[in-house]
This record gives structure tokens, C-alpha cells and sequence, in this order.
């Protein structure tokens, strides 16, 4: 298949399910479809980060399963995790699917399958579905990813087998992922420095004196987990920081050199987010950008731990604490010490 016809189904397949929504209203002139915008919040919400989509398609997939009759054998197979019950389902999913739509065919049946069960089986930590067997294993989040590692991982050490046309495709969809990497890491910087102009007056999220006596707006989005030694974090809205000029390229990475972070500097970012995270999920701000389990999937990561795994809910205290322990080296004698009381405003 062509990667135009691949890259056509990949913007066509959502924008269609976003007007069946009524998220969109359709319309169409000849053989041309015309789309805008019904509901606007909702809308916003879906793009705001990629759990959101996925929390939006779990809800939209469970509906339109209830409202076909088909909920009762997919609760039976997440149920029962068998051989037998996952052929049932898919067989009666096959069977609906060709006498009601215009999809004749069982491979195609097997592709929609996929991308039906699989969401549901990764929010309820289940097994679905790969290569048109039950799962070996519960369904992950980069189970869900499109296209993921397809091309390089499958075909690795191969390279000599492959003809130039084969060779070049591989590279070409290899430079669209990277591309669409970069668009989620601008993106989440986009909505960041968005909500920070809007809620703190563009101010520096770490606070200090000096640059708030200055007026110096925050005009750099900063990891606080490197984006080249995490880069599976380097997207989400919890790992970035408004900081000012001076404080990004002075204090996070000293002299400039933006491969070094300052783990003084890190210690007081991560403090600072941490309240500024918790003030905008507890707060009566409508506008929840954040959420929490990612925020734990962040300092696991950044941290290359699991202790804030089992932390309850919304429980900053802990967070604190736990953070506390990972950086207690440096505290006490803190380069910028007289930062962390003004900074660390979670009692605990």
C-alpha cells in the first residue's frame, strides 16, 4: 500500500468518527466532504493531550457497542480471558459488521476488530488482540500507537533483503514519525506557555525576586527530565516548566550548555511544578490541563523509578516527600537554596 493511501485513512478514520460524534458537522458536495466544528469545548479537550483522545474513544466505543447489541459478548470476553471466548467475539463482531456496513470482507473486519477491542482492553488492563490472536499479554499504551516502531524495529537486520523502493518508504515513514514526535513535543509546549500567559500573567514559574521585580516574562518552555535522555516524556504537559531566559539558560542549563541540567535547578523546577500541578487540579479553575496519572508516569520515568507508583490520589504531600528522598544530596546545600521555601508551597 502506498503511504499516501496510509497517511489518507490516518487523518480520514478520525474526522469521521469525530462527525458520527456530532463533535463535527458534515456535509458533502459531490464527491467532496465539508467539515466544521459542533462542539467546540469538547473538541478542545480531545486535542489537549493524547490520554484525552483516548478516554473520549473508550466512551465513544462503549456507546456505540451498547447501542449495537454488542456490549453483552465483549463484557463476557474481558470476563473470561479465553481462546474460545476471544474467537466468539470476534466471530459475532465479523458477522454484525458485514450484514450492517458496507465492509464485506473478514480481513477488514479484523482490522476494525483491533482498533475496537484493544481500547477498551488498555483501560481495563486486559488482553485484546494482535496478529488475529488473543494478546499474550494486557494491552499497553504503545500497543495503541499507530504505526508503532512498524517499519526499523520488524525489519532491523534485514536491510540487506530489502529493494530500494522498500528501503525508501521504511525512511520516509521513519521521518513522518519524527516528525509527528516533534508536532506532540511543540504542541504540549504550545499549550503550556498558553495557560501560563493566561493564568500567571506570563510570569516564571519558579519564583524569584529579582526576575519579578524585572517584569521578565517566561518565555521558555524547559524539560525538567531532558528531552534526549527521556524522550518518551518529552511530550507530556507535566515534564515542562515556564521559566525566564535568564533562569533557562543560566540556571537549568549553566553556561548555556542545554545537553547539562543543573540538579540543584531541576530540584527547585520540580517543587515548583509540583505546586503549581496540584493548584490547577484541586483549584476551582475549570481549565484542568494536568492530569495526575500522568504526572506520576513522569516522575517514574524521569526518576527511573516505580515508588510514586502506588501513591493515592491527588496525595502532593507524598509526592514531596518522595521527591525529597530522590534529591536529598541536593538541599542542604542547594545552590539556590533561597529559592525552595518560596517555591515549595505543599505542607506536608
Amino acid at each position: 500500500m502506498k503511504v499516501g493511501s496510509e497517511y489518507d485513512k490516518y487523518f480520514g478514520q478520525p474526522i469521521k468518527l469525530l462527525s458520527y460524534s456530532k463533535i463535527l458537522n458534515t456535509r458533502k458536495e459531490k464527491n467532496r466532504y465539508y467539515y466544521s466544528i459542533n462542539n467546540r469545548e469538547i473538541l478542545g479537550k480531545i486535542a489537549l493531550r493524547p490520554m484525552n483522545a483516548l478516554n473520549f474513544l473508550y466512551e465513544y466505543i462503549l456507546k456505540v457497542l451498547d447501542d449495537s447489541n454488542l456490549i453483552s459478548i465483549f463484557d463476557d470476553f474481558f470476563k473470561f480471558q479465553t481462546k474460545e471466548m476471544y474467537e466468539m467475539v470476534k466471530d459475532k463482531f465479523t458477522k454484525f459488521t458485514i450484514e450492517y456496513t458496507n465492509i464485506n470482507g473478514e480481513t477488514e473486519c479484523g482490522r476494525i476488530f483491533a482498533k475496537i477491542i484493544n481500547p477498551i482492553a488498555y483501560k481495563l488492563k486486559k488482553c485484546g488482540t494482535e496478529r488475529g490472536k488473543i494478546s499474550k499479554n494486557p494491552i499497553t499504551l504503545n500497543d495503541l500507537q499507530y504505526n508503532r516502531s512498524n517499519w526499523r524495529d520488524e525489519l532491523s537486520g534485514k536491510q540487506k533483503s530489502l529493494t530500494r523502493s522498500e528501503y525508501e518508504f521504511i525512511e520516509k515513514n521513519n521521518l513522518k514519525t519524527k516528525a509527528m514526535a516533534n508536532y506532540e513535543v511543540n504542541k504540549a509546549k504550545k499549550i503550556v506557555r498558553k495557560f501560563n500567559d493566561i493564568m500567571y500573567n506570563g510570569k516564571s514559574e519558579v519564583y524569584q525576586i529579582s526576575e519579578y521585580l524585572s517584569s521578565i516574562k517566561a518565555t521558555q518552555a524547559h524539560h525538567i527530565f531532558p528531552q534526549n535522555e527521556v524522550p518518551e516524556i518529552s511530550n507530556y504537559l507535566e515534564n515542562i516548566i515556564m521559566l525566564t531566559p535568564n533562569q533557562h539558560f543560566g540556571m537549568a542549563h549553566p553556561d548555556n550548555k542545554t545537553q547539562y541540567i543543573n540538579k540543584d535547578f531541576q530540584y527547585i523546577c520540580l517543587v515548583s511544578k509540583a505546586a503549581k500541578i496540584r493548584e490547577n487540579l484541586l483549584g476551582e479553575e475549570k481549565n484542568k490541563i494536568y492530569d495526575f496519572d500522568d504526572y506520576i508516569h513522569v516522575l517514574n520515568t524521569g526518576l527511573k523509578t516505580d515508588i510514586f507508583e502506588n501513591i493515592k490520589k491527588l496525595d502532593f504531600s507524598e509526592i514531596i516527600r518522595k521527591i525529597d528522598y530522590f534529591y536529598s544530596d541536593f538541599i542542604a546545600n542547594n545552590k539556590y537554596k533561597s529559592l525552595i521555601k518560596m517555591n515549595k508551597k505543599i505542607k506536608y
